[in-house]
């Protein structure tokens, strides 16, 4: 059997190799071709002895596709970028187009000369995976797809649908009950000692095509301007003078600027200062503080205005405390489709989601897609609680059900690798399940 898998980082190649290894313990014969978007993830493999090729290398041989794509499809399998790119104007939307369908007859290329039995996504949106998913879509591809993403609280969410809020599972969830099934607090596993040289190798590269104008879209990042220190210890001064004992407290937690579930799970188009604002307003009844959390990555990261709106409203704050200590204050939790909101929801805390994710449906969470919304689930929340949704299911038995049947133990920064063989086990009965039929 054949297996084309697109990868990012060289994190993701050990992770890649480690699944390669574990399938070929089962089947001999199997092959690998590995797409790296990103040079550490190449070296890695090229270090290691697999079959691989730099995509954005591949992207520049000349190829002429088949069929001709219009723009609305080329915009879509390139909005990631234009998201992360709108600094450089409307032309860059030209530039996007033309890579997409570089793109396009790269993905149409090697799979004629490759032919596999199964796709291994890492992810399921940005230029690459975007290109390969249209490209299989319009030939009809009848191999299996399979999307790889890391998990909560240690594991892999391997699916066949996509990740995120594409993930197959999204809306099962709601009919899980959590019976029969006990919370357990997963061990923290070690995580493996990364080798600085291979991502090095990522910033060397950026940093010279950057110097020159050729940096490809696909290695391009948003750019995200820093707080001064100053104004950042003032912003969190302002809210801890905020502090009140006699008032509840509503949490809410920001997203990565320019992750995918920010860019593509987030219909509402919220930016961080959307985000606070609406709180602020949905919530002026209650009267309740509102804490906002940074992603700990990020800090200091966020835009200016919605710093200046944190310095300068009274009923604000800016948290500089841990997780476990903003879930202890709060009566509950805002956010677009943040993690922190799961993580609150294990904790029996109200989560409200004005976005989409792949954990929205499960029972007792609230979505909210406007103004009025937020306000009555703010309302109702406040006052009754999770636990007046959920009918006396336990939402930590809910999840530990959700953990058991949709996702893998194991993550892919594991120092000790596991998920890889539920993955092989995964791919070699479901291929040859079908190559049977």
């Amino acid at each position: 059997m054949k297996y084309l898998s697109i990868i990012y980082y060289d994190t993701f190649a050990r992770f890649f190799c480690a699944i390669e290894d574990a399938v070929k313990e089962r089947d001999s014969a199997a092959e690998f071709l590995h797409l790296a978007i990103f040079p550490s993830g190449w070296l890695y493999m090229k270090v290691k002895g697999r079959n691989v090729r730099l995509l954005p290398l591949e992207v520049r041989k000349p190829y002429v596709a088949e069929r001709e794509v219009g723009d609305a499809d080329l915009d879509k399998i390139a909005h990631y970028h234009a998201v992360t790119g709108a600094r450089f104007g409307s032309g860059y939307k030209h530039s996007l187009r033309k890579r997409a369908r570089n793109y396009l007859g790269t993905m149409e290329r090697i799979l004629g000369e490759f032919r596999p039995d199964a796709v291994l996504f890492s992810g399921d949106t940005r230029i690459a995976c975007e290109a390969l998913q249209y490209h299989l879509d319009q030939v009809g591809y009848e191999g299996k797809r399979f999307y790889f993403e890391q998990g909560p609280n240690g594991t892999t969410i391997f699916d066949r649908r996509g990740v995120n809020a594409n993930c197959s599972f999204r809306r099962a969830a709601a009919n899980l009950t959590g019976e029969g099934y006990d919370p357990e607090t997963a061990a923290k596993q070690l995580k493996f000692k990364k080798n600085p040289m291979f991502r090095g190798s990522d910033y060397v590269a950026i940093g010279i095509l950057r110097l020159f104008g050729r940096l490809p879209p696909e290695w391009d990042t948003m750019p995200l301007r820093k707080l001064s220190e100053a104004d950042y210890s003032n912003c969190i001064a302002h809210g801890r003078r905020n502090a009140r004992s006699d008032s509840t407290e509503i949490l809410v937690a920001l997203q990565v600027p320019d992750d995918a579930n920010n860019i593509h799970h987030n219909p509402m188009e919220l930016r961080d200062i959307d985000l606070v604002t609406w709180v602020l307003r949905a919530s002026s009844r209650l009267g309740s503080r509102v804490r906002v959390r940074e992603h700990p990555l990020y800090r200091r990261r966020y835009s200016a205005e919605m710093y200046k709106l944190l310095s300068s409203n009274d009923r604000v704050a800016l948290s500089d405390s841990d997780l476990s200590e903003d879930l202890a204050d709060a009566s509950v939790v805002v956010t677009v489709n943040s993690m922190t909101g799961l993580d609150a929801y294990i904790r029996k805390i109200p989560v409200i989601l004005l976005g989409n994710a792949f954990y929205d449906h499960l029972p007792g969470v609230e979505r909210a897609q406007t103004e009025a919304c937020l306000e009555k689930s703010l309302t109702d929340l406040t006052k009754h609680g999770l636990a007046s949704r959920l009918g006396g299911r336990s939402p930590s038995s809910i999840f530990a059900e959700m953990r058991a049947k949709y996702f893998i133990d194991g993550h892919y920064l594991d120092a000790e690798l596991s998920a890889p063989q539920t993955i092989a086990k995964i791919l070699t009965q479901q291929i040859t399940d079908r190559a049977g039929k």
